[in-house]
């Protein structure tokens, strides 16, 4: 692999999506081409900057996709069948470069398939450029509903995962549930951006309602800061039962080492994401819920490159020599595998109209859930459960028929604080 310029890594294309080789294959007296081509996928990750880790995760998954559809002979869309080669841009967590890099994957590197980049706070910037060009692809990872909301009727851009707006839901009613203490008012500390404004002021509040709970405070402060002292301060008098640090990775991180200072620790803590804060953390994050998308014990969905989530599992393990750290690996896999169903779906892999139409009527599966799209893009069928850390690992202790371990309660550092 050579590196190229405007912040992109890349292996040689071999050949445009009418390539074609002369396989012989006999019948009777009759022989028969068997066309093959490549499939050109461009994509778009922060492989630096704040969501680094996210992005090295994606393109680890991405390249196992891609790895498994090749080695078994590549895949089959309409009378031709493809390889896939990826190239791998780097937006730098930054949304302008983002949508730029999109947009060359389209009309320079001529891409069939593109994954758009991840987190709402990006992607919104690639929403335009899919609508512009009237060219349908994939996100690796947003799924703020306000912000899919923007292309209701005639959606372009599209995710493989629910709607945030479900984040949160199945864990306010499994503390709900919850004696010794119980918990009865939850706040809410988020940055001042699509993560923050869309959860804080809305999906939140609705879930504290349907469980019957109460919003002691919900905080937001200034994107792109390090500062949250005057917000973890406002919480604290409000006397929480619980606090959901709804914040993507480095700001997890640094608001939880500023709880440890300020001994600020209620009943119930909640993160939004658990990529690398064992790691940044240790044992101290162990009783935190967090919700997840993927768990290798859950079973009922498969496809035929992955298998199931205990084959991605293995898969992972095999290849890079470690555990699968949470759901972000999967999904780049996942991303893959249902767009070359959708492109299957259409026969096609040149036509913006009919891949888009297959998106649309799309009704599927992978090893990692089961998909189809509504007229936002979301995928309605996605899956968000209340994971817990548990000695450094992230299980599944809600809801009960698919728990691999019962949920503790209270937060274990909320005794010494």
């Amino acid at each position: 692999m050579t590196t190229a310029r405007h912040g992109t890594t890349r292996r040689t294309f071999l050949g445009g999506a009418a390539a074609t080789t002369a396989a012989s294959v006999f019948g009777p007296g009759r022989v028969y081409a068997q066309k093959a081509g490549t499939l050109r996928l461009g994509s778009v990750e922060s492989l630096s900057g704040n969501f680094a880790n996210y992005g090295d995760y994606l393109k680890r998954g991405t390249d196992i996709a891609v790895e498994r559809i090749n080695a078994a002979g590549g895949v089959r869309v309409g009378d031709t069948t493809y390889k896939i080669e990826a190239q791998h841009y780097d937006d730098k967590t930054d949304a302008t470069t983002a949508a730029r890099l999109v947009e060359r994957a389209i009309t320079t590197d001529k891409a069939h398939m593109v994954l758009a980049s991840l987190a709402s706070v990006l992607v919104k910037a690639c929403i335009p450029v899919a609508q512009r060009m009237r060219f349908p692809m994939m996100t690796h990872w947003a799924q703020v509903d306000g912000v899919f909301a923007a292309q209701k009727g005639d959606p372009w851009l599209f995710s493989s995962l629910n709607g945030f707006s479900a984040f949160y839901t199945l864990i306010m009613e499994m503390a709900a549930k919850f004696d010794d203490p119980k918990i009865r008012k939850v706040a809410v500390i988020s940055p001042n951006d699509e993560l923050g404004v869309f959860m804080a002021k809305q999906y939140f509040p609705d879930d504290l309602k349907r469980a019957k709970l109460e919003l002691a405070a919900a905080e937001l402060y200034p994107s792109k800061t390090q500062e949250y002292v005057g917000a973890l301060e406002r919480i604290r008098r409000t006397n929480p039962d619980g606090l959901v640090i709804n914040a993507y990775t480095p700001d997890i991180i640094a608001i939880f080492k500023e709880m440890q200072t300020t001994k600020l620790f209620p009943p119930l803590v909640v993160v939004e994401a658990p990529t690398k804060l064992y790691e940044a953390l240790g044992p101290a994050i162990n009783g935190a819920f967090v919700p997840i998308q993927w768990d290798e014990s859950l079973t009922g969905t498969k496809d035929p490159y992955i298998g199931s989530n205990k084959d991605f599992a293995r898969i992972y393990r095999e290849k890079y020599k470690e555990d699968v750290a949470d759901f972000v690996a999967p999904l780049g896999s996942h991303n893959v595998l249902t767009y070359v169903q959708v492109l299957q779906k259409a026969g096609v892999v040149d036509d913006p109209a009919k891949i888009r139409k297959a998106f649309l009527e799309f009704h599927g599966e992978t090893f990692f859930s089961k998909v189809s799209f509504n007229d936002t893009g979301l995928n309605p069928q996605g899956a968000i459960y209340p994971g817990q850390w548990h000695d450094g690992k992230v299980k599944l202790v809600y809801p009960p028929r698919l728990a691999t371990t019962k949920p503790t309660h209270p937060f274990p550092l909320w005794k010494k604080a």
